[in-house]
């Protein structure tokens, strides 16, 4: 599928805008036609845990402009646009999943609701298959990725065994730099212990990464 017009657009802005720039793009129409409802980031309050940096519209502009950071650090790139969109929508359905922020955890199942959006959005800018895999991928499972250490030998398996760990890594380390902790610091940053999960799995004779997920996305695809 070839990029749409919009698509091009939000490309292009997501390549060269800045923090101020892309924080008022968060409120205009021309974004929450593309991203319905992502003007709820703001003022989407997070608690003062793990949030000190402030409401989810200022954590995501973060995000978004620490990812070229850790991708020229970590792997001597720029981020591509589908990395940048996961940055942008990581969080994008926190506002409707919003509990007291007292609560552990605040915004259950947010991941789950981005990336169910992810077919329908892909229409609208015009994703290819490969593409809305990678998206899915990242943004479905950024939760996980934060608790990288804590997870069954299997799972972290099967996390560092896809084609896309590397940019679920990025948003883990962008995320987990723009989480402001009370006392100083944020979260921890998981890329050294992904890359070693990546790299044994890569040298084992059972690599091959069950991708089930992108055999469901395609009928979304195809029926949207």
């Amino acid at each position: 599928m070839q990029r749409t017009r919009d698509g091009k657009r939000l490309e292009g802005f997501l390549a060269t805008c800045r923090g101020s720039t892309l924080r008022r793009a968060l409120t205009e129409e021309w974004l929450n036609t593309l991203i319905p409802g992502i003007r709820l980031l703001v003022g989407c309050e997070q608690g003062d845990d793990i949030h000190l940096e402030g409401d989810a519209a200022t954590h995501t502009v973060m995000v978004c402009m620490a990812a070229p950071i850790f991708a020229r650090r970590y792997l001597d790139r720029e981020l591509d646009f589908i990395e940048r969109l996961a940055m942008l929508i990581h969080d994008w359905k926190k506002p409707v999943c919003r509990r007291n922020p007292q609560s552990k955890p605040p915004f259950p199942g947010h991941e789950a609701l981005a990336a169910a959006e992810i077919p329908a959005l892909a229409q609208r800018i015009g994703l290819n298959l490969a593409e809305v895999e990678q998206l899915h991928f990242v943004v479905a499972n950024h939760g996980l990725a934060h608790e990288f250490p804590y997870l069954s030998s299997a799972k972290r398996r099967w996390l560092a065994a896809s084609p896309y760990w590397t940019s679920l890594g990025l948003l883990q380390a962008a995320d987990a730099y723009s989480c402001w902790c009370p006392g100083g610091g944020h979260l921890p940053i998981h890329w050294e212990l992904l890359e070693q999960e990546a790299l044994a799995a890569s040298h084992s004779a059972d690599s091959t990464w069950p991708a089930m997920h992108a055999f469901a996305i395609a009928p979304q695809l195809a029926a949207s």
